[in-house]
């Protein structure tokens, strides 16, 4: 597999290294190959009742104390527009700043402001 397409997956198992993953497709250049949508989904389906049948107590991810979420928009407007959330802040022409201590707020602002 491919770094690009391994890298996502490497990020969660490095956080929990009991967290499975399903490779679906390889990244070639600016293309990807993709298994069969049939065989992706048998993977899956196989991989996920093999967690569900596991004790669900290892998959469990520790949340940090604090959350800082920065957005770099490719337009300034929207990082104007994402700055009048509650609590968030714009920090140059084209990013927003956000920190909570709670998980659904930074969920919330994500959801409002993307």
């Amino acid at each position: 597999m491919p770094f690009l397409i391994a890298r996502p997956a490497k990020a969660a198992q490095k956080i929990n290294p009991h967290i499975k993953t399903v490779p679906v497709s390889e990244g070639i250049g600016n293309a990807a190959i993709s298994i069969h949508p049939n065989v992706a989904q048998k993977n899956i389906k196989e991989q996920v009742s093999a967690v569900l049948a596991d004790d669900l107590s290892k998959y469990r991810v520790a949340l940090p104390e604090t959350f800082h979420v920065e957005i770099a928009f490719r337009e300034h407007y929207l990082a104007y527009r994402g700055s009048f959330y509650p609590g968030a802040k714009q920090t140059g022409a084209k990013t927003v700043e956000y920190e909570s201590n709670d998980y659904m707020d930074v969920l919330r602002f994500l959801f409002f402001v993307l």
